[in-house]
């Protein structure tokens, strides 16, 4: 019986954590390689991280979400350049992003990646 059950658990194991994103090919390379970098992060938890685009203030921008490790992490906002834009979330719960409500004005909600 411990057999089976150490095979079921790496089966299961192999189906879930082994499968490979494609990113969309508009994605930008350096967004390409946060992401990449994110996937292995320690900053950010193991379960629950993903990766959205909106267009924001005319422009496409990133949040990275960490995860569903912590109530008062916070989601970092990057532009198409990679350069870091505000920050979503944390112990204040901030939603204020180059004076703006981000998530009231942020449109075109696109899931990028997710683990």
């Amino acid at each position: 019986m411990k057999k089976i059950s150490i095979f079921i658990a790496s089966v299961v194991f192999l189906f879930t954590c082994c499968q490979k994103t494609e990113l969309n090919k508009d994605t930008p390379e350096c967004i390409k390689q946060k992401i990449s970098e994110y996937k292995n992060s320690s900053a950010a938890c193991e379960t629950g991280k993903s990766v959205y685009r909106y267009s924001f203030q005319g422009k496409d921008v990133y949040v990275f979400n960490p995860g569903d490790c912590g109530a008062d992490m916070m989601s970092a906002v990057f532009g198409s350049d990679c350069n870091s834009i505000c920050g979503l979330g944390g112990i204040a719960g901030n939603m204020m992003c180059n004076g703006e409500n981000f998530y009231k004005n942020a449109t075109d909600e696109t899931l990028i990646w997710e683990n």
